[in-house]
């Protein structure tokens, strides 16, 4: 059937897939047809699993009818499905009214089923509140089908699935009516803390509703008198106070809080282009441009990074052949980015292409003569396909400027660049490098911001969730289901049927025997089959440099229990009192929903505070609460674990079926396969147990070209100790493979650093073209992970080889070597203008060798010292400072002071200039260098009082500072006429009841405690009565 206006499918049990419909019914009975833009559909069918995809509206009313074929549907606006044990999966739904339970995570619906999912745009009479769509619920959707009773707001968490019929709703494009059972605000009295009359809204949310409300007129869904009177009925409404509404323990989503998974949040740039005309504009780009946007993409968690094989590639390179199959790889692997700047010359054209990279990039048989590698990447980047090269762009030489000397090949040249024009992608013409640096710039903003709109950028929480997930996914790779385990696992943390099991249970073994594994694959096997009603929760510690706290592990629990149950309570801003609040917190997940947190890897915990000790951790947990953790055998955190006496499971080698079950799956990945004698050598020996030693040999052994010597590389590396040693024999093979010079600085620079390296500094400080460096880095990618741009060890078993190997050992001769030429490349910025990344690695680089005059130098550069200064790394800076004045009893406050007044002559805004000298005066402070502090803040004041005045809420908070400064230093009388002028400016700016003010209060009467008790006493009684 196509196009029908209304249709009634008389089948059951059927599995279709919709899109875009405009309306559906199912009943048994019938063929299976193919349905497509459909105006009413209603399927009245059980276990029905559809796939749902751009709706208007649906519905489901239950029958029971017998199975029939599949049925495929598409462009229809409207389904309904009263069905029991209707199952569909919905995503990017416009409007849907279900009343069967089980809807989760759907944007726009409309449902009375329990535990619809947390999204705005949705119209409910489940738990949750929701600013947006449906029955009685306040606020609009600037989607087609979806209209509300503005005037009412409804709240019915515990609705059942055969409660009345949500009434229905009906809009067209400018000829909308709402009939709805009641047009008064409705409070359900089962709400917990039910809301006073004539509050409905946070005032957020009032706000929200008034846009979606004018994005709906604009498009025609509603005419012009609805829309003002539905706007009257918004603004009349009375907002409510976030600190009112108590805890309701509603839960927004039914089913598994799983990471919200988006597209990858990474840009590659091919650059193509020819070498020797294109030099300074290829110098321009990488040195102005590119970092600029790297930098504005990294505020938006976007990662970018900017490909140019053809940079300092020799002649030898070229002839070889290395170069083109390189190229046309990265190719696509940037894809769809790619930029190709067209000079005067033509290119290189190679003398031959080898026989392998014909077969894998079958066009090149096509050309109709011989190419030069810049044309063939033009062709296979963009102009063999151009729809699917919408992303290319263009840029050549205005012709008035071209170069005089003539290019080479000419009429191939002048054919290019015609082919280009004609293409109808985008071609822009310039003059000079800065022109076309600010017609990149402009063209790759357009293309991010399209790709990746402000609106959809992750918030922290979604970055940390996606970086989760892909760490999972790299422990699930060739992994062999342990079965046993995992139904071990599930019996000990839920029991067997006749108890409610462990509240926790530790996964514990060496280190690479497979813990994080065992836990991402168990986690993806329980959450496909668990409860509905289960919570699971996963966090890998060694995941990045950001999830290695206890503050990380907490407040994501923390944050997903607030955001999952409504919980209007603020989190922790302490780290100490976020260890307090965590089983209070805990307690707050309600009794019929079961969390299961999965914290993979106790004893990689950064042990600041003594977080290995699981001080943070409860030792016991509510009854529908439970952990799954792994801690290894010789860590802290297992000591402090087998005195709790939680439920431990050792997890054993390999058995021989799963060595044999995983060479056998890892070999297949790559059609290989070993003869019988020699899977046998490799099952037989002990090592091979250790899962990482069996999957670290596999790898070897794949990579090995020889199959005559397969035998005698089989026992050479079956010569290895332990995991450690077999990395060692890795790195010899590298350096036979590679530059050894080039392998051995790669990864000295890696293991130094801090938190990693990313691919352009290595590049910078080693000194190596791209080319020479990306099949080593090709090669060794199965042993780094990437993180937030930067290459580190995946396993600490290969950082251990490379310590043992290169002597990167703390105070060693390869960490001196290696740490220093990373220091003196963050030291000089060419090339790196990251502050954040700067103060990440430098301070610590110079600490460890010993460079003090250095670090003092480093601290001072108040950009680093910028990033350091901040609530949770302040103690950091505090700890380099102190070594510093220990060391070489170094005037660092003077140093800084200097520093300050050289900031002070390139800065022209006033405010910020203050603020920043605000902040080093609360660190001299803190660091009781009285002297320079009262200096800062004098200095603050002055600023502040030219470009403000007086009386400002700036200058009476460094008032009330350089008090504090003479109260520290005992100077009590000096103190106190800066305390009364701090408390005179902030009544007049802020008002006599503002917490500024009761602060300036405590103040004052601390200061006249003992000089004047009963003045004391009146200001601090003030203080209390304006908390």
């Amino acid at each position: 059937m196509q196009n029908g206006g209304s249709q009634r499918l008389q089948s059951a049990g059927f599995v279709p897939s919709m899109n875009a419909y405009a309306g559906m019914a199912c009943q048994p009975a019938g063929p299976a047809p193919s349905v497509s833009s459909f105006t009413a559909m209603s399927m009245q069918s059980p276990g029905v699993t559809p796939n749902f995809w751009q709706y208007a509206s649906v519905q489901t009313p239950p029958l029971v009818p017998p199975p029939q074929p599949a049925v495929n549907f598409s462009n229809a606006a409207s389904v309904q499905a009263p069905s029991a044990g209707f199952t569909p999966n919905f995503d990017g739904q416009q409007g849907m009214n279900a009343q069967s339970a089980g809807f989760s995570r759907n944007a726009g619906m409309m449902s009375q089923s329990a535990g619809i999912a947390r999204h705005a745009g949705m119209g409910n009479q489940s738990a949750g509140r929701h600013a947006g769509m449906g029955n009685q619920s306040a606020g609009f959707s600037h989607y087609s089908g979806f209209t509300s009773n503005i005037a009412g707001f409804t709240r019915k968490p515990n609705s059942q699935p055969d409660a009345e019929p949500e009434p229905e709703l009906s809009l067209s494009p400018k000829e909308s009516t709402v009939t709805t059972s009641s047009s008064a605000m409705e409070l359900d009295e089962n709400f917990p803390g039910t809301i006073a009359p004539g509050v409905c809204m946070y005032a957020g949310e009032i706000s929200k509703a008034l846009q979606q409300l004018e994005e709906v007129f604009t498009a025609g869904f509603i005419t012009e008198v609805e829309y003002q009177e539905r706007k009257d009925k918004l603004r009349a409404m009375v907002p409510v106070k976030a600190a009112t509404i108590p805890v309701t323990g509603a839960r927004k989503s039914k089913g598994n809080w799983r990471p919200n998974k988006k597209r990858d949040r990474n840009i590659r740039l091919f650059l193509s282009s020819t070498f020797r005309d294109m030099q300074a504009e290829r110098d321009y780009l990488v040195k102005n441009t590119f970092p600029k946007i790297r930098e504005s993409c990294a505020k938006r968690a976007i990662s970018f990074s900017e490909i140019d094989l053809r940079w300092g590639v020799t002649a030898e390179q070229s002839e070889s052949g290395e170069v083109l199959g390189l190229c046309l790889e990265e190719i696509d692997n940037c894809r769809p980015y790619f930029l190709s700047l067209i000079g005067d010359r033509y290119g290189y054209v190679p003398r031959t292409i080898r026989p392998e990279i014909v077969k894998k990039y079958p066009f090149i048989a096509n050309l109709p003569y011989p190419c030069s590698v810049t044309e063939m990447e033009v062709l296979y980047g963009a102009l063999n396909d151009v729809q699917e090269a919408s992303r290319a762009l263009f840029y050549t030489r205005d012709i008035s400027v071209s170069s005089a000397e003539g290019g080479d090949n000419e009429e191939k040249l002048n054919d290019l660049k015609r082919r280009v024009r004609v293409s109808g992608l985008p071609l822009k013409f310039y003059k000079t490098p800065a022109e076309l640096s600010s017609y990149v710039m402009k063209d790759l903003e357009d293309q991010i911001n399209g790709d990746f709109p402000k609106e959809e950028d992750p918030d922290p929480t979604e970055v940390q969730n996606n970086l989760h997930e892909v760490y999972a996914e790299n422990k699930r790779r060739g992994y062999v289901p342990r079965n046993l385990l995992h139904d071990e696992i599930t019996k000990r943390l839920f029991g067997d049927g006749h108890g409610t099991g462990s509240s926790v249970v530790v996964v514990t073994g060496a280190s690479g025997m497979g813990k994080s594994s065992l836990l991402a694959n168990w986690c993806l096997s329980y959450t496909q089959d668990c409860s509905s009603n289960d919570l699971v929760i996963s966090h890998f510690i060694s995941c990045s440099s950001e999830t290695c706290t206890f503050e990380s592990v907490v407040g994501r629990v923390m944050n997903v229990i607030r955001r999952e149950f409504e919980i209007v309570d603020q989190l922790p801003a302490d780290s100490k009192e976020m260890a307090r609040e965590f089983p209070r917190w805990l307690s707050m997940v309600p009794p019929s929903v079961r969390l299961v947190m999965v914290v993979d890897g106790l004893h990689h915990l950064d042990d600041v505070d003594a977080a290995q000790e699981l001080r943070w951790l409860p030792e016991t947990f509510p009854t529908n609460v439970k952990l799954l953790t792994s801690a290894a055998t010789d860590s802290v955190p297992y000591n402090v674990i087998c005195k709790r006496n939680w439920n431990t499971l050792s997890i054993p080698s390999l058995t021989r079926y799963e060595k044999e079950q995983t060479i056998s799956q890892y070999l297949n990945m790559y059609g290989k396969s070993f003869e019988k004698e020699q899977e046998e050598r490799i099952v037989c020996d002990d090592k091979t147990s250790v899962p990482l030693f069996l999957h670290v040999l596999l790898e070897e052994l794949r990579l090995f070209g020889v199959y005559e010597q397969l035998n005698k590389q089989i026992a050479w590396y079956l010569e290895a100790r332990d995991t450690v040693t077999l990395f060692d024999k890795t790195l010899q093979r590298l350096e036979q493979d590679y530059d050894a010079s080039m392998v051995r600085q790669a990864l000295s620079l890696i293991c130094v650093s801090r938190r990693g390296c990313s691919v352009k500094e290595l590049l910078d400080i080693i000194g190596v073209s791209r080319v020479t460096f990306t099949p080593f880095l090709i090669s060794i990618r199965e042993y780094l992970t990437e993180r937030a741009g930067l290459l580190t060890f995946f396993h600490s078993h290969m950082r251990g080889a490379v310590v043992s190997r290169y002597g990167t050992q703390t105070g060693g001769p390869g960490y001196t070597e290696a740490a220093s030429k990373l220091a003196e490349y963050f030291e000089q910025g060419e090339g790196n203008n990251d502050k954040r990344r700067k103060a990440d690695e430098l301070p610590l680089l110079l600490l460890m060798c010993n460079q003090m005059p250095r670090l003092v130098n480093a601290l001072c550069d108040l950009g680093v010292f910028l990033e350091l200064y901040t609530q949770t790394r302040k103690y950091e800076l505090k700890h380099y400072w102190l070594c510093c004045q220990r060391s070489i009893n170094a005037n660092v406050g003077g140093s800084l002071a200097l520093a300050v007044t050289k900031y002070e002559a390139t800065k022209t805004e006033a405010v910020d200039t203050a603020r920043t000298i605000m902040r080093v005066a609360r660190f001299l402070r803190e660091m009781l260098d009285y002297r320079e502090a009262e200096k800062m803040l004098r200095k603050a004041i002055t600023i502040n009082t030219k470009a403000n005045g007086e009386y400002s809420s700036t200058v009476g908070k460094a008032y009330y500072l350089l008090a504090e400064v003479f109260w520290n230093e005992g100077k009590l009388v000096e103190a106190e006429p800066y305390a009364l002028k701090s408390l005179a400016i902030r009544e007049k700016v802020l008002g006599e009841n503002h917490l500024h003010v009761a602060m300036s209060c405590c103040g004052i009467g601390e200061l006249l405690i003992e000089k004047d008790p009963p003045r004391a006493k009146q200001y601090l009684e003030r203080a209390l009565q304006i908390r």
